[in-house]
C-alpha cells in the first residue's frame, strides 16, 4: 500500500514538473509588453483611456485595431501595444491618443544595434494622423509632427 501511494505521488510530481517544462516553451510566454512601453503609453493616453490591449507576434492585430479606431471616431483616448519580428528578437510598437486628440507613436526594442548589449531603447514620435495595417511589422503608420516632442 505504501509503495502503491509513493508511485502515484512520483508520477503526478513528474507530471507536474513536465507540464512546467512544456509550458516554458511557448514561444509566447516571452512576448510580455515591455513595462516602460506600457508606463508611457498609459501617461501619454491619460488615466481614463482605452485600452485596447496587447497583440502578440503571432497574433491578428483586427481587434485592437477596431477599438483605437473606434475610440479616436468617438473622440476618446486609446492606447495598444503591438509585437514585431526585430532584428534581435521581438521589438514593440505602441499607439496612443489622449482626450485632447494628440497622437503618438512609440516604438521599444531591447537592443536595436542587434550586437547585444546596447541596451533599451523607446522612441516616440508625435504624430498628425496614425493609420492602421492589419498585416506586415508596420502595424502602426504615423505621420510625424517634426520639431515636437
Amino acid at each position: 500500500m505504501l509503495a502503491r501511494n509513493v508511485e502515484v505521488r512520483m508520477r503526478r510530481l513528474a507530471g507536474f514538473l513536465l507540464a512546467i517544462l512544456f509550458g516554458t516553451c511557448d514561444s509566447h510566454a516571452a512576448e510580455v509588453p515591455p513595462k516602460a512601453l506600457l508606463d508611457r503609453l498609459a501617461s501619454l493616453a491619460g488615466p481614463d483611456s482605452r485600452d485596447c490591449g496587447t497583440v502578440a507576434l503571432d497574433d491578428s492585430p483586427d481587434a485592437a485595431i477596431a477599438c483605437a479606431e473606434s475610440a479616436g471616431a468617438q473622440g476618446l483616448a486609446y492606447r495598444f501595444a503591438i509585437a514585431f519580428e526585430g532584428a534581435d528578437g521581438t521589438a514593440w510598437q505602441g499607439a496612443a491618443r489622449n482626450g485632447q486628440g494628440r497622437l503618438w507613436a512609440l516604438y521599444f526594442d531591447s537592443d536595436p544595434s542587434a550586437d547585444g548589449g546596447s541596451g533599451n531603447t523607446l522612441s516616440l514620435v508625435p504624430c498628425s494622423e496614425i493609420r492602421f495595417a492589419t498585416k506586415g511589422d508596420d502595424v502602426i503608420q504615423c505621420k510625424p509632427v517634426f520639431g515636437e516632442r
